[in-house]
């Protein structure tokens, strides 16, 4: 199956199941979300692929956040889309879902991100900001992560099928996979797909029909662990976690994982 190298490779060999581990917002489970600290926490946990979440700011800064405001998990208020980067600059990121913790940072911006992350670590980008659909930004984006693109070690992921498809116009080369809340049948035109495990669940033919498809599959299920035996069954490409020390350690315990 096709797929960036370092980040899809393998997929449908005849190995042992190995499905690479994309990091949910860095360590959200001990980290403040979506912070270069949360990132290198990942990165040293072991994490095959980093995820974060694209917003453009009034002035037209790419920034990895994944609300549309500032609200829920920073010391400041607004919509990232009507600050300038300098006003969100003045944010300190402090918590995640999972509650306040150490390592505040700031929102990083998406060429901070890449330059951050090692070229032999992969990047998935959740396109969240509408305004990513428009072709001057779309342009944008793809120009950011050309490297990326030409190595293979990005995806572009989104709710919003649109968004994919606006990326893949400003370069036919990006890998794209659309993910869905509750979506049964794997029916995408791109690369990869993603939805719930009770969806997965409900559709016996799941995987099947997303093989035929040349679809990577990863499950948008970013506490795995008590369905690692389900996972390994269908052969899951790649697992979505918070804690990618924590996935680790459950996959060397079944054998899955060296090391």
């Amino acid at each position: 199956m096709s797929g960036p190298d370092g980040v899809a490779e393998g997929v449908g060999q005849d190995l042992a199941w190995r499905p690479r581990l994309i990091a949910h917002r860095g360590v959200p489970t001990a980290f403040p979300e979506n912070t270069l600290a949360g990132f290198g926490q990942a990165l040293e946990d072991g994490a095959d692929i980093l995820e974060t979440d694209l917003w453009v700011t009034a002035d037209g800064v790419l920034v990895c956040h994944h609300d549309a405001t500032l609200d829920r998990v920073t010391d400041q208020k607004g919509a990232i889309g009507d600050l300038t980067l300098a006003r969100v600059k003045q944010a300190t990121v402090l918590r995640s879902e999972y509650g306040a913790f150490e390592g505040a940072g700031q929102v990083p911006t998406l060429d901070e991100l890449l330059a951050f992350v090692p070229a032999d670590r992969g990047l998935a980008l959740e396109l969240k900001d509408p305004r990513l659909g428009e072709p001057e930004l779309a342009a944008r984006l793809a120009g950011q992560i050309a490297g990326r693109i030409e190595a293979g070690t990005v995806m572009l992921l989104s709710f919003q099928e649109d968004l994919l498809w606006a990326a893949r116009r400003a370069d036919p080369r990006v890998w794209i996979s659309r993910i869905d809340e509750h979506e049964p049948h794997p029916w995408f035109a791109g690369n990869g797909i993603g939805t719930v495990p009770q969806a997965m669940a409900e559709n016996p033919a799941y995987m099947a029909e997303a093989r035929a498809r040349d679809l990577w599959v990863c499950p948008l299920d970013p506490a795995p662990e008590p369905r690692l035996d389900w996972y390994s069954t269908l052969e899951v490409d790649a697992l979505l976690t918070d804690d990618v020390a924590r996935t680790r350690r459950e996959l060397r315990e079944r054998g899955w994982l060296e090391g």
